[in-house]
């Protein structure tokens, strides 16, 4: 017995040594792997004093080749509008040096002798872990080679593309050869059902329903019985036979009316859920490719649409939230105080975001996404509660063709009035230390010279009501720039031309509302985005830096704001041909995603940087992360559809 215990007392003592061997022998084989996985990321420098590259950064040599004299070599990025160059190296004559540079954007590059004489300016742009050497001398030779190529970013991306355009394929294929088996079994014809089931569906509604034009002087009110023959076909008699036996033909077009207006997904859906989408992609990196994150001052990426959209489909809802409220003779005030409830909702999870990132009270960021929606929502809804009429006069007017326009002047005064206000306040608002009208990022602008006015009066009126401690301490500008002024891109100034995003989205609903047939609607929505897209480049000039307005997400500017309405007018109309007219694509599985967008959004934002939804790349290549963000983004979306299955909804 004794030896039986003393025998478990050393098998007991024995299992810490060998678990702490076997973690030791285990921490040692990462390390070799790791110590591999890093041996092939390209160095840059001379041995013995070599860097690593890391992701959009190349190595420059460059080689002074005169024989007398030591020159200078000064360089800034292309991105740096109007900032001066930065003096990087000083070469001896007939000798070299090498640096990492950027590869992101292109490279301005200087050489100057040392009394500061400029010789020789290149503008040339690097690519990721290229390799290369620049020779010069101090008479009119510069020259550029290529020693390594670098290589093609943008592989990962097409590769992902074709990758869910092959995935999206075969899962139509699945579903149409499923459908052929399901009906193989069934006496109806496969069309007539295909037909009948499209018909039952409260989402295609909308679609069979846009057939029908009504003519000037025609009534829509739901009292009105339309001509039979006028009625689409997937309205049919099998249908209206399984009503009670006590509705009658009004009450069947009422319903229908509402169903149509209240069941309106094809594209409204689509756009906001397909925006979405992207907001979790961007928001997890983008696969760390730069037009996949926010432009750094003026311009426009696809990240800077995602924000816009959101504002324009949330008008288009809004539209016919109210109007179905109005005409089931809802109180405006009512309506008014659900409204302001939905606003405060907001505006307090906005806040619970902000926390995030920092809860230290002196410091909490106010603003953000979430509230600039509470206030762009709260002015938008009330004026079209107090300024829409719920019902449609059917009698021809002189106006019959732009109706939808002409019924909404009032709103659209009261939204072009506020433009005004905001174009009038950034222009002549004076700010203390900056000229009248600035509105460029401060830091190195304009060498320098107005460091302090980042943002111009939309900075200048956040600082000043606010205080510097709770404004965004990180605006895009500042790594380009090096501005170390706060700037909030959700400040005051922005959300009142944010105001006019969301009128572009309520004008949209207003046509859906107004016009029945698939033409009528595509050809205005096609005008209005060719107009706001023209009048865009009228304000910017055509071109990303130097315009009247520049195209800028962090001013929300003028420009900005059409800009991006003229991408969601033809998204718009986009998938209206393939989804509703055409019947191309239902939308899946991007439709599941807007369904329960507000719970999408928090669990990405509180989750995201949690297993399984990202961690940490061991390579050091977009592919690596493009990889990791395109896989959590999909797992939010297969997460929304588990919740459809469990018909799990939950909005403010």
């Amino acid at each position: 017995m004794t030896s039986f215990l003393n025998a478990t007392t050393d098998w007991r003592e024995f299992l810490p040594i060998s678990f702490h061997r076997l973690t030791e022998a285990l921490a040692m084989d990462l390390e070799a792997i790791a110590k591999d996985l890093n041996s092939s990321v390209p160095l840059c420098g001379y041995e013995g004093n070599e860097k690593p590259l890391s992701m959009d950064h190349a190595c420059l040599e460059v080689l002074n080749t005169d024989p007398s004299s030591s020159l200078e070599f000064w360089a800034q990025s292309t991105e740096c509008y109007k900032c001066p160059p930065w003096k990087y190296l000083l070469v001896e004559a007939n000798s070299s040096a090498s640096l990492v540079v950027n590869s992101t954007y292109a490279t301005d590059v200087f050489i100057r002798a040392i009394n500061g004489t400029a010789i020789h300016n290149l503008t040339y742009h690097f690519g990721q872990y290229g390799s290369y050497m620049m020779e010069f001398d101090s008479k009119d030779y510069i020259h550029v080679k290529t020693f390594i190529r670098p290589q093609l970013e943008i592989i990962p991306v097409i590769m992902a593309l074709v990758f869910f355009t092959l995935l999206t394929m075969v899962w139509q294929c699945g579903k149409f050869l499923l459908r052929r088996m399901d009906s193989s079994d069934s006496p109806v014809p496969p069309r007539v059902t295909e037909q009948n089931n499209r018909s039952v569906s409260p989402e295609n509604v909308a679609q069979s329903s846009t057939t029908y034009e009504p003519q000037p002087g025609t009534s829509l009110e739901p009292w009105h019985v339309p001509d039979p023959r006028s009625v689409p076909f997937a309205i049919s008699l099998n249908r209206l036979s399984s009503l009670d036996s006590t509705s009658t033909l009004n009450e069947l077009f009422a319903l229908l009316q509402i169903i149509v207006e209240e069941s309106f997904t094809y594209f409204n859906i689509l756009i906001h859920r397909t925006a979405i989408a992207i907001m979790i992609f961007v928001n997890y990196g983008g696969g760390k490719y730069y037009f996949f994150i926010h432009a750094r001052w003026n311009g426009l990426t696809v990240a800077d649409l995602v924000f816009p959209w959101f504002l324009w489909i949330m008008g288009v809802s809004l539209t016919f939230s109210i109007r179905s409220q109005l005409r089931r003779a809802t109180k405006r005030y009512i309506i008014v105080l659900k409204i302001l409830k939905r606003c405060l909702i907001l505006f307090a999870l906005g806040i619970v975001i902000n926390s995030k990132s920092s809860n230290y009270l002196p410091t909490f960021r106010i603003l953000g996404v979430l509230q600039r929606f509470a206030f762009c929502y709260l002015i938008s809804a009330v004026i079209e509660v107090y300024c829409m009429s719920p019902q449609q006069s059917p009698e021809y007017v002189w106006y019959w063709k732009i109706r939808d326009l002409v019924r909404s002047w009032f709103q659209w005064s009261i939204t072009l009035f506020i433009v005004v206000v905001h174009t009038a306040i950034t222009f002549t608002l004076p700010v203390p230390g900056c000229p009248t009208g600035y509105i460029g990022p401060g830091g190195l602008h304009d060498g320098g010279a107005f460091s302090n006015c980042t943002g111009g009066a939309a900075g200048y009126i956040d600082r000043l009501v606010l205080g510097d401690a709770h404004v965004y301490k990180h605006p895009t500008c500042a790594k380009v720039y090096d501005s170390h002024v706060p700037y909030d891109p959700e400040g005051f100034l922005g959300a009142l031309t944010s105001i006019l995003m969301v009128q572009f989205g309520i004008a949209s609903g207003r046509i859906i509302i107004t016009y029945r047939s698939h033409n009528s609607r595509l050809i205005r929505w096609l005008i209005w985005g060719t107009i706001s897209g023209i009048m865009a480049g009228i304000l910017c000039g055509f071109q990303k830096e130097g315009g009247l307005i520049p195209v800028n997400k962090n001013l929300w500017s003028l420009s900005f704001v059409l800009t991006t309405n003229c991408f969601a007018f033809f998204l718009l109309s986009f998938y209206y041909l393939i989804i509703d007219k055409w019947s191309w694509w239902s939308g899946n599985p991007v439709r599941y995603v807007g369904m329960n967008a507000i719970i999408l959004y928090l669990g990405h934002e509180i989750l995201g940087s949690l297993l399984p939804w990202s961690w940490s790349p061991v390579g050091h290549y977009h592919a690596d992360y493009l990889i990791m963000n395109i896989w959590g983004t999909s797992l939010w979306v297969v997460f929304a559809y588990f919740l459809h299955l469990k018909k799990v909804y939950i909005s403010v």
